[in-house]
């Protein structure tokens, strides 16, 4: 069942009161189109009214929602945190995170704390912006808060084009799992941060989709393996390591996440940051000038390079460089150190960003999120109309002409269904039926489920490169031809002796042919 906010007054999601902004995306256009067709027939007051206000709202939104999600101290803050570019949200050894927080941009920085009661309010930003480690600070107790928003100065950032929701781990969801799967159900895409992947993590996203969100499949949830240093021994070069473990759990959620992105969450945290500072290049500096048995020897555990008595640097520098970067991510820094011709601030962090892999997982968020962002946020936005429509439409007591302006809006919703990048949306249930295992296909006939349930573009859908210079004629007739073929292919799946095969054929066949019409079209 899709959750998600009901009004533009509901406590999820980042939004105010009511923009006139317009729908970026041609999809987001027709579907505003749609509510505002409709919004003139249906009581002003009324909860389907308030349903739709919320929709125009959530249209009119500078960029996607993204939720950071997985278990209990998984690294989601840390991951926030880099995504952000600064240290927003609280880090630790042990949970931070018991509320829900919506990070955007604003003019000032402060939060809005949303109360269970339903009233809100604003407190000061500490310094810098983010969220403090003291809950009194907030006005209230963790139990009367339902979330807080986050505003920091500077507005949104035209690179990062999004609004991150930090949510808590799934091991403390006991009182907060409401708040928490509304906040997953009202976001277009998921992070799932995993420490240490296990078959664990298939029935999580299996869960989580089946409460929160029911088209959180490969559709647009990307797997994030954090804390790669911590892999085997914690001692070596990680990376090889790394690149093995998220191939392997890509193959093994295939149909629940499009891809697993190894990344050091800590390193990219600093690398993307704010606090690293020419100050901090002279600690690594002095580093450097240790003997390479000695720095690998006190790198071995956090404990031993704070306890390190006879090396450069006093207790508060080193204290200091762990702060930033981690065992790894120090012993990193120094390689650089020793490498760069200038080891000043600036290139040392080109060094650690390069180091921290998160440009791959920037590249996966762009290439799944953004350039789908059209399709996501219009998908998010008919559930949320055909569920107002629904439960008002089942009251007897409806007017007439509020009725036929429901019917019409459903109506309008099901043809706008018919386009093809919103028709990828009805493949998550074989996305999903795949990954349970109920539905078995060869290795072509998953990849080509796969391309049609994620791909961005006709070409991308296909399995075919995407025109360099515009569509030509010959491009048009190459697509076509090779929708044909494949929808061929479902057909034939489509007599297959499994009743799931069948009725997930079906769909990717129609799919098919819809991308057939668009490209053999004058």
């Amino acid at each position: 069942m899709t959750v998600g906010p009901t009004s533009h007054t509901s406590p999820t999601g980042p939004t105010g009161s009511a923009s006139a902004a317009e729908p970026v995306g041609e999809l987001c256009g027709r579907v505003d189109a749609l509510c505002r067709a409709a919004v003139p027939h249906l009581p002003p007051e009324g909860p389907v009214a308030a349903a739709l206000a919320a929709v125009r709202q959530r249209l009119a939104e500078p960029g996607l929602r993204i939720a950071v999600g997985g278990r209990m101290n998984a690294g989601k803050s840390t991951l926030v945190n880099a995504l952000l570019g600064r240290r927003l949200a609280a880090t630790g050894a042990t949970e931070c995170t018991t509320l829900v927080a919506w990070f955007r941009g604003g003019v000032q920085n402060r939060l809005e704390v949303r109360r269970t009661d339903g009233r809100r309010y604003h407190v000061p930003g500490r310094p810098g912006g983010g969220i403090p480690r003291d809950p009194a600070l907030l006005g209230s107790t963790r139990e009367e808060i339902e979330e807080i928003v986050v505003e920091t100065a500077g507005g949104q950032d035209p690179r990062r084009p999004w609004t991150l929701v930090d949510t808590p781990g799934m091991d403390t969801l006991s009182g907060l799992d409401g708040v928490a799967l509304r906040a997953l159900g009202a976001a277009d895409a998921l992070l799932y941060v995993m420490p240490h992947p296990g078959a664990g993590d298939a029935e999580a996203l299996e869960s989580l989709r089946r409460q929160a969100h029911d088209r959180m499949t490969a559709l647009n949830v990307v797997g994030v393996l954090s804390r790669i240093d911590e892999l085997g021994d914690g001692t070596g070069d990680p990376w090889p390591r790394a690149r093995r473990v998220a191939a392997t759990y890509t193959t093994r959620l295939t149909g629940l996440l499009s891809a697993v992105v190894p990344v050091a969450g800590l390193l990219a945290q600093t690398a993307l940051g704010e606090e690293f500072t020419e100050a901090d290049a002279a600690l690594l500096r002095r580093l450097a000038t240790a003997p390479r048995d000695d720095l690998g020897r006190a790198l071995y555990s956090p404990q031993e390079f704070l306890d390190w008595p006879d090396g450069p640097l006093d207790a508060t520098g080193r204290a200091r460089v762990l702060d930033l970067l981690g065992c790894y991510g120090t012993g990193a820094a120094v390689d650089a150190v020793r490498t760069l011709s200038d080891p000043g601030a600036r290139a040392l962090l080109t060094a650690l960003r390069a180091a921290s892999g998160v440009d791959a997982l920037l590249d996966e968020i762009r290439q799944r999120f953004v350039v789908a962002a059209d399709r996501l946020r219009a998908a998010a936005a008919l559930a949320l109309i055909d569920e107002a429509a629904r439960t008002a439409l089942a009251d007897d007591a409806l007017a007439p002409a509020a009725r036929r302006a429901l019917d019409g809006l459903r109506a309008g919703a099901a043809a706008l269904r018919r386009h093809p990048l919103l028709r990828q949306t009805e493949l998550a249930p074989a996305l999903a039926d795949f990954a349970a295992g109920r539905l078995r296909l060869s290795e072509p006939d998953t990849a080509s489920l796969l391309r049609l349930a994620t791909g961005a573009t006709t070409s991308a859908c296909l399995g075919l490169p995407e025109p360099s210079a515009g569509t030509t004629a010959s491009d048009a007739t190459r697509a076509a031809r090779t929708a044909a073929e494949a929808a061929a292919r479902w057909r034939q799946l489509e007599s297959g002796p499994s009743r799931v095969l069948r009725r997930h054929a079906r769909t990717a066949r129609e799919l098919c042919e819809e991308l057939y019409f668009r490209a053999a079209a004058p």
